[in-house]
């Protein structure tokens, strides 16, 4: 800590203005030229060069035939200038991510039904040769608000904001709609009404175990509870369950390509009761100003079904 206050102390010392005037000085062998570039008096051009010779030390610049020429001690603080300068200025000014440029890695979580949505569209577009970004595609756990909260994961995909904690930020990516999917050969017909629909036996998705998912929750709004045989945490192995069944599967209209493609399955329209929701992008707000993430996120909406409707700041 002894070192640290004392470089803090020698740095409270220093005037980076002057570094700036200095180096403008050097570039153009001339107070003159440089109080017109750097839009100062003359007086107080040569007053900033006075100072910062105090300040190193040293002449840094003495008079020649060909105008101001750089010290030894001047030749070198000015290469050290040349590497720092650019760097203080990337600290001030906003940056920019250029993602064919640049590399990163963006590490994202989710259920699996809003991630087969949207992450097929999102690799199709930016996992090519012309894109130096890398995605990170983590497992949907209960602790993924924790790992956002402590810089684990950069965004998460979610469904339901009433579990999200105030100070997150959020954007509304798009909305969707319910659907349920039986095996091909059941006896159901393509419309499901609110009696069938709790009359019939359920495979449950359940995401997370300790939480309860968003049809059981609207039919307890109701007052009303569905029949469930079966639970598991992931959509697809669900799909691969009801083949020989009469379960019936409620999952989001997104996934439906999976049911269509499947000669086993058919799709039938979920009780009007069952009503429709947003999925949603979910980030730190520490996250919101930085260049990189803020392409992400414009990535993710590119990648949506349709645009966004609403953001929580």
């Amino acid at each position: 800590m002894v070192i640290v206050d004392m470089r803090l102390e020698k740095l409270r010392q220093v005037d980076l203005n002057l570094l700036i005037i200095f180096a403008v000085i050097a570039e153009e062998k001339s107070v003159t030229k440089a109080s017109v570039r750097l839009l100062l008096s003359q007086p107080a051009v040569s007053r900033a060069l006075q100072r910062a010779r105090s300040m190193f030390q040293d002449e840094l610049v003495v008079r020649s035939s060909s105008g101001f020429e750089l010290t030894l001690r001047g030749r070198k603080i000015l290469q050290e200038l040349e590497q720092l300068l650019p760097k203080i200025e990337g600290l001030v000014v906003p940056s920019v991510f250029d993602p064919k440029k640049e590399r990163s890695i963006f590490r994202i979580s989710g259920p699996d039904n809003v991630c087969m949505a949207l992450l097929p569209h999102l690799c199709s577009r930016y996992t090519t040769d012309r894109y130096k970004v890398y995605f990170d595609f983590l497992p949907w756990q209960a602790e993924a608000l924790d790992m956002l909260e402590h810089g684990k994961l950069d965004l998460i995909f979610h469904i339901d904001e009433g579990l999200l904690p105030s100070h997150f930020s959020l954007e509304k990516l798009y909305r969707e709609d319910w659907i349920c999917a039986v095996a091909r050969q059941s006896k159901f017909g393509d419309r499901l009404t609110l009696k069938q629909y709790l009359a019939a036996e359920h495979l449950t998705v359940t995401t997370l175990p300790s939480l309860q998912n968003i049809p059981d929750k609207q039919l307890a709004a109701l007052g009303l509870k569905r029949r469930s045989s079966v639970r598991m945490p992931y959509f697809g192995a669900a799909l691969s369950c009801l083949p020989g069944t009469e379960l019936v599967l409620t999952l989001t209209n997104g996934m439906r390509h999976m049911v269509e493609r499947n000669s086993t399955l058919r799709l039938v329209k979920a009780p009007q009761e069952l009503r429709p929701f947003h999925f949603l992008m979910v980030w730190h707000p520490r996250l919101t100003p930085d260049a990189r993430h803020a392409w992400l996120r414009e990535a993710i909406r590119q990648a949506s079904p349709r645009e966004a409707s609403g953001q929580r700041p």
